[in-house]
């Protein structure tokens, strides 16, 4: 019985001990969470259940006809892109929201000292501001972030945001192209009579001290203006904070892969017109330069955004595929002209003889390549034709006289008539021989100076069209590297 009674009074015991412990654990834990709250977690619930009761939709003021003042800025951190096909804008950029909110407002004494609380933006009213001339797929600009809330209702939000924004793209300059964007922010639904928009700190532009330098794009000007602005929709007038961001390209790097090449391979037609029409590297290598040309023209077209307006650019790659082509036919012409006088042994006209031997050669410097052309009548070649008459160039020692030579032979033909008969035939022989020798070297020479006549006459053309060639060259330049020295100027 005593070790029944031991048994039971020390299993109650064990009871009474089990269920006195927890029951001071859980008091002692219920305490423990109602210690723990801070005072900024009191201010943070005391609102919360205020902004719970009244909703977070309706405008954070006393009475309806009250306006409630929004400051905006925007604080430029990166260009990401600018896609010129489609003529969007997209910015990294951190907005900047202020305004008072009645209901956000605490005795900073009653919760000792607590000035500042951070509060979800999804727990409050927010400002309704939105891009008007957003291109975006995107259902969210903003990144999620805390509002700072202090004492006296006023509210700071500052969400990180990437805005895409429509843009009107004109490419008239590229790559030395200046770009003007806007960006258009406003209530979506509050007019002015409800929500009134100002910058912050009444200052009208971009924030640019956190911007990162962008490899493309130079920022010229980043300003904004108040807009007050009436639609079509409604009677109350709305509010809008237009910004203006002005960029231009860096157009180093386009100079370098299309600016540069196209300048060369236009370069090089001018060697086709120093090369002589006999060889046949005249036309290999303008064929060659009209191939490398095209080449560089794909890669133009791939670099070029589209546009309505023709690229200054683009017009100056039409002026030396025209130069490049009509080089080739040049070429062509100057080499036919070379051989003309070869196939056809026709004299120059005189008119256009004495317009390009005597003015045209004099203007550019080629006097001593026509003088010996100058001289009026046919070829004639004394020279060669007393050697082969056994004449010296003196008109020494033999003469061209047959006739002397005929009373000779008559002479040498009384004494020896058979004999002097046989030389006289063959003298007359000899004589002919060396008379139709002598008429087929003068036609050989006067052919050989129609055909140097031709060659020259290519020659002065070749001349011609190099000065037009280089004129053009430099006068394009002049067109374009003034816009290359005021992007650079302005740029710097």
């Amino acid at each position: 019985m005593d070790v029944k009674w031991t048994l039971k009074i020390l299993q109650t015991f064990l009871c009474w001990n089990f269920f006195m412990t927890v029951f001071k654990c859980r008091g002692t834990g219920y305490s423990s969470s109602s210690t723990e709250f801070s005072y900024e977690d009191r201010v943070i619930k005391h609102l919360l259940r205020k902004y719970e009761e009244r909703g977070k939709f309706g405008r954070p003021v006393q009475n309806y006809s009250d306006i409630i003042n929004v400051t905006f800025g925007l604080q430029l951190v990166q260009i990401m892109n600018l896609d010129e096909r489609k003529q969007i804008l997209t910015l990294n950029v951190w907005t900047n929201y202020q305004w008072k909110d009645v209901h956000l407002r605490w005795n900073v004494t009653e919760f000792h000292g607590v000035k500042k609380i951070n509060i979800p933006a999804t727990e409050i009213w927010t400002p309704d501001l939105r891009l008007y001339n957003f291109a975006d797929e995107r259902l969210h600009e903003r990144r999620d972030s805390l509002c700072i809330v202090d004492s006296y209702g006023g509210v700071s939000w500052i969400p990180q945001a990437v805005f895409k924004s429509s843009c009107d793209i004109d490419v008239k300059a590229f790559p030395f192209d200046k770009q003007s964007c806007h960006l258009k922010f406003g209530s979506w639904t509050y007019d002015g009579l409800q929500l009134d928009l100002y910058f912050k700190n009444d200052i009208e532009e971009m924030d640019m001290s956190e911007f990162q330098t962008s490899n493309v794009w130079h920022v010229i000007s980043a300003v904004a203006k108040r807009n007050v602005k009436r639609y079509t929709c409604c009677a109350e007038p709305f509010i809008d904070l237009t910004f203006w961001i002005t960029i231009r390209r860096k157009a180093t790097f386009y100079a370098y892969t299309l600016i540069l090449p196209c300048v060369l391979l236009t370069s090089l037609t001018l060697i086709l017109f120093w090369i002589p029409a006999e060889s046949p590297a005249k036309l290999t290598l303008g064929m060659s330069i009209f191939m490398a040309y095209f080449v560089l023209l794909s890669i133009f077209q791939r670099n070029i955004p589209p546009s309505e307006t023709s690229p200054v650019l683009g017009t100056y790659y039409c002026v030396n595929m025209v130069l490049i082509t009509m080089s080739s036919f040049l070429c062509v012409f100057v080499v036919n002209m070379s051989v003309t006088g070869t196939r056809y042994p026709v004299h120059l006209p005189k008119t256009l003889k004495k317009v390009m031997f005597t003015y045209i050669a004099r203007a550019l410097c080629m006097d001593n390549i026509v003088k010996p052309f100058m001289e009026d009548g046919h070829v004639t070649c004394p020279t060669t034709s007393r050697r082969y008459m056994g004449v010296n160039g003196d008109g020494s020692k033999f003469t061209n006289d047959w006739k002397g030579s005929s009373e000779t032979l008559i002479t040498v033909q009384k004494d020896s008539s058979n004999e002097l008969a046989v030389i006289h035939t063959k003298v007359n022989e000899i004589r002919n021989f060396i008379k139709i020798y002598k008429e087929r070297l003068e036609e050989k020479d006067r052919k050989e100076k129609i055909a140097k006549e031709w060659k020259v006459l290519a020659l002065i053309f070749d001349r011609i069209f190099f000065i037009i060639y280089i004129t053009t060259i430099i006068v394009s330049l002049m067109v374009v590297l003034p816009i290359i020295f005021d992007s650079d100027i302005e740029e710097k």
